[in-house]
């Protein structure tokens, strides 16, 4: 060992040999790799980029389905499902973080275990990290059918009454339910009711706070009430905590469709019993909702006027109730085959985006189009195939890809058994992912009924059913833009 000043340097001699401190150098290298190799895969998380894997969210014994997923805030989601483990129908959720790492239980929270059966669950954000679950419950008896809610926070932890807080209990039977964020932490809820002892049920609507408290009349606001049937609510916010809501109704004896808004004290803003947004000859079904981005909304619908084939059209309608484009709606279109099966997303007033399912080659494929705010539509003629790969493809669900377009998912029979995939569009209509989709899961058995939530730019996180094994199971997966 060299001394010297307190500021000379010190060099120790090894007390190995030049091999070992070769072999012992190496040794750390290796090391360092790896922990480098293994912090990646740490920041990739646990989802796996395998299609025939997929995250599970549960596999417990007997059948889990009907999946509905939300955003938990921090680009993860919850999940929740009606499960039937035990001897009757329970509702469940789960919470997944942007990394694939499952935050709750096991297979997931109860939500719901009172008596009789609780079906078709659907959810929002509650905007504080945990979501608002609504559902049809049977735990009045057999001839009932109530609507119940309950809150979750992001811990998995129950925040109102066990077994959840009526939204509507009132005689007779109370479906088809829709839900939404009312922007304050609290939801609003729409459903169809027969609460008038006949077959032709009426629309009714609630508000509940974040406390779980019920703002509006008891039993519900009466939408509309009148002859013939209106059903299948499908509900959007108005920006100032109420609401658009839209049906079905055969009030004139043919299929058509109205719009009622409410505002957020449950006060009806518009005539009684709402606006006809196409009175077309013959049938105009089942009504779905989206924001115009002007405080308006517009509306599309499946329709056969020609008496031929069903079509897609739609219709923009602003706050004071004034529809905006050509009486009873715009064709988006109107190929040969049935168009139907449809979802719409607005991102701003220029970019309205439809996707349906169409029969125009003799098989099932996925079209879209975009339209503009004067009722433009902005791609080809009759859209552009999302997917028209082999045998059918069903079920076409969207979601914002984070920037200005969507992305797609649908389940898709190209390989005969059912497997989920998924496309990300762009404002042009072009798809920036392989051509006919990318495959989400496509591990033997079935997996239907995708739905997906925006998970960060160009990101998605996709729930579905399973039935790799015997019973159905939820999973879901997270698909990015690379």
């Amino acid at each position: 060992m060299l001394t010297g000043s307190s500021n000379s340097v010190r060099i120790f001699y090894p007390r190995f040999s030049r091999d070992e401190v070769i072999r012992k150098f190496n040794v750390k290298i290796i090391l360092i790799i790896s922990l480098i190799f293994l912090s990646a895969m740490n920041s990739f998380g646990a989802w796996p980029d395998d299609p025939e894997t997929g995250v599970p969210i549960c596999t417990a014994d007997g059948v889990q389905e009907h999946p509905r997923i939300t955003t938990d805030g921090a680009t993860g989601a919850i999940i929740v499902w009606q499960d039937m483990s035990s001897n009757s129908s329970d509702i469940y959720a789960q919470r997944i973080d942007a990394r694939g790492q499952i935050r709750w239980a096991k297979d997931g929270v109860a939500i719901c275990l009172e008596q009789g059966d609780q079906w078709f669950p659907n959810l929002v954000s509650d905007g504080n990290g945990g979501a608002i679950i609504a559902w049809w419950d049977k735990r009045a008896g057999f001839t009932e059918m109530d609507i119940y809610a309950q809150r979750v926070d992001g811990d998995g932890q129950i925040l109102w009454k066990p077994g959840g807080i009526p939204v509507c209990n009132v005689p007779g039977a109370q479906q088809e339910l829709d839900i939404i964020s009312d922007g304050k932490g609290g939801a609003i809820i729409a459903w169809h009711d027969y609460r008038a002892k006949t077959d032709a049920p009426d629309i009714y609507i609630q508000r509940v706070n974040a406390k779980g408290e019920t703002l509006w009349t008891k039993g519900g606001v009466a939408v509309v009430k009148t002859k013939g049937e209106q059903v299948y609510p499908n509900i959007v916010g108005d920006g100032l905590g109420g609401a658009y809501v839209t049906w079905h109704d055969t009030r004139d004896d043919s299929g058509d469709v109205y719009v009622q808004r409410v505002d957020a004290n449950g006060r009806i803003l518009w005539q009684e019993n709402g606006i006809p947004i196409s009175k077309a000859q013959r049938n105009q079904l089942y009504p779905a909702i989206t924001s115009d981005g002007s405080g308006g909304v517009i509306i599309t619908w499946m329709d056969d006027r020609d008496g031929q084939d069903w079509d897609i059209y739609a219709q923009r309608i602003n706050p004071e109730g004034k529809t905006l484009w050509q009486e009873n709606g715009i064709p988006i279109c109107t190929a040969k085959g049935d168009q139907y099966d449809y979802c719409i997303l607005n991102h701003d007033k220029d970019n309205t985006f439809i996707v349906w399912r169409d029969q125009r080659s003799g098989e099932w494929d996925i079209y879209a189009q975009k339209i503009d705010s004067e009722g433009n539509v902005k791609w080809a003629k009759d859209g552009i195939p999302i997917c028209n790969a082999n045998k059918d493809q069903y079920n076409p669900n969207i979601v914002t890809d984070g920037v200005n377009g969507v992305i797609v998912v649908w389940w898709d029979e190209r390989d005969i058994v059912a497997d989920i995939y998924a496309q990300r569009i762009d404002t042009n209509g072009k798809s920036l992912w392989i051509e006919n989709g990318t495959a989400i899961c496509t591990a033997q058995g079935g997996q239907q009924d995708a739905y997906p939530v925006n998970s960060g730019i160009g990101s998605a996180i996709i729930t579905w059913w399973d039935k790799r094994r015997v019973d159905a199971d939820i999973y879901a997966q997270r698909v990015f833009s690379e």
